[in-house]
Parts: C-alpha cells; sequence; structure tokens
C-alpha cells in the first residue's frame, strides 16, 4: 500500500521540490530574523550555535513529522468515498497511514540536500551533538512526533461525520501549530508564565521536542516529563479517533453513505 502511494507521488515530484525548498527556506528565514534579535539581546536562552541547529533542522524535521490527511479524510466522509474502504478487511485508518508515509519516502531525498546546504551555510555555527544517546532520543521523538501530528489531522479530519466543511477549523490548528509548535518562534523564548500550558499542550510534541532534544535545551527533569507527554498524547489521540469513528460511522450509515 505505502508502495503504490510513493508511486503516485512520483508523478508529482517537480511539485514536492518546489514545496520542499519552501520548507527549508521558512526556517532560514527564521533563523536570520532570530539571529539579528540575539545580536541585539545578549542573554537569551539559546545560544547562536543553538538557534543555528534548531532551524537548520526544522525544515528535515516538520517533514518527517508532518501532516497532511485531514483534507483527504473530509473529502471522503463527504462525498461518500469512505464506503469502499468500509469493504476492505483492514482499518480505514491503514489508507492514511499509507499516503502518509508515501509521500514522506519521495520528500526525503528532495530535502535532505536543501537541508545540508543551509548547514555548510552556517557551518561554523552548527552544533550537531556529538552524544550518539542525543541522535537515539531524536530518532525516538521522530515517530511519537509524526503519530502525535497524525492523528491530529485524522480527528479534525473525522469531524466531517458531522461537519459539512472542517478546512476552517483545519486552518485555526495551522496557525496554531505554526506558533505552538516552535516553528516561528522557539518555545523556550515564550514568557515564563506560559511555561506550564506550553509543555503540556500537543503541538510542542509534533515539532518543537524532538528538536529540544536534540540541541540539548532540556534539562533531564524538563526531558524526562516531555518524554511522558510525547508518549501520552498519541495514545489519547488515538483513543479520540476510534470514538469519533464508532460514533461518526453511525451518523455516516444513517445518512446513507
Amino acid at each position: 500500500m505505502v508502495g503504490s502511494n510513493v508511486s503516485m507521488t512520483l508523478a508529482y515530484r517537480g511539485a514536492f521540490f518546489v514545496l520542499m525548498v519552501a520548507t527549508v527556506t521558512a526556517p532560514l528565514i527564521s533563523l536570520l530574523v532570530w539571529l539579528t534579535v540575539a545580536e541585539q539581546s545578549p542573554g537569551l536562552p539559546l545560544s547562536r550555535g543553538q538557534f543555528v541547529t534548531y532551524y537548520v533542522l526544522l525544515g528535515v524535521t516538520s517533514m518527517l513529522t508532518g501532516s497532511w490527511i485531514a483534507f483527504y479524510v473530509a473529502e471522503d466522509i463527504r462525498l461518500g468515498k469512505l464506503s469502499p474502504w468500509l469493504l476492505l478487511p483492514a482499518p480505514v485508518m491503514l489508507g492514511a497511514i499509507a499516503n502518509n508515509l508515501g509521500e514522506k519516502v519521495v520528500k526525503l531525498p528532495l530535502i535532505l540536500p536543501l537541508a545540508a546546504l543551509t548547514g555548510l551555510l552556517f557551518w561554523s555555527d552548527l552544533q550537531l551533538p556529538t552524544d550518539p544517546l542525543a541522535w537515539a532520543l531524536y530518532l525516538f521523538c521522530l515517530p511519537l512526533a509524526a503519530a502525535t501530528h497524525f492523528l491530529l489531522d485524522y480527528a479534525i479530519g473525522s469531524l466531517a461525520f458531522w461537519i459539512h466543511d472542517v478546512m476552517g477549523l483545519y486552518r485555526v490548528k495551522e496557525l496554531l501549530s505554526a506558533f505552538l509548535a516552535g516553528r516561528y518562534v522557539p518555545l523556550v523564548l515564550f514568557p515564563a508564565w506560559a511555561g506550564g500550558a506550553l509543555e503540556a499542550q500537543p503541538f510542542r510534541y509534533t515539532l518543537s521536542f524532538p528538536l529540544e532534544v536534540l540541541t540539548g535545551a532540556l534539562g533531564p527533569d524538563a526531558l524526562a516529563r516531555g518524554f511522558a507527554w510525547q508518549i501520552l498524547h498519541p495514545l489519547v489521540l488515538a483513543l479520540l479517533c476510534r470514538l469519533m469513528w464508532r460514533y461518526g460511522l453511525r451518523a455516516y450509515s444513517a445518512s446513507g453513505g
């Protein structure tokens, strides 16, 4: 199933290359802004090297943990395309997972050279960890972050069982995610009074937390709490999606889908 999605995605590799350029360019612009701010405001919680490492790796991390499935889930429900999937002897979610993984297989070779080029531009400040444990923890975070993001999208798409157009909600989610996941502003730069809420909210664990782990921005206690949240969020979201589909399929059948 993943293989067929890879083949389908390859037909749009030109468009995906442009998308990957944008995925790397946006963090580069943010990096230049924050380096300028850091020069004018010494004493920020992140060093110049941590800023560079964070934003150089942000594009790749964002691609690996990203999800775009809400629209497709909602469209399948709204247009009745869900019916053939319900006849298959496998969970409907597997098709969405295959789509997500298939696109990432194609996108990864496109984005890696662009990220490497960005790293070379800031090579003197880039501080990639030398401790294998930091990389192991980062790699452990990635599938959990991807699962959290995917399940958030899947839950929003599943609202189409009851709501005709979910894209407004999806855009709100994307706006919140842009700030609360640390895409534009590293979460460590937010005011201290917001620390508890920022630590608990799920968007952090779709992007920021893996980067915080890799840049060494967390102490042992914060790291332990972060991993507890990182594991808890996809479990809760998976249960939520399961409940939504249990009751949503009743509404779908009642409407003649």
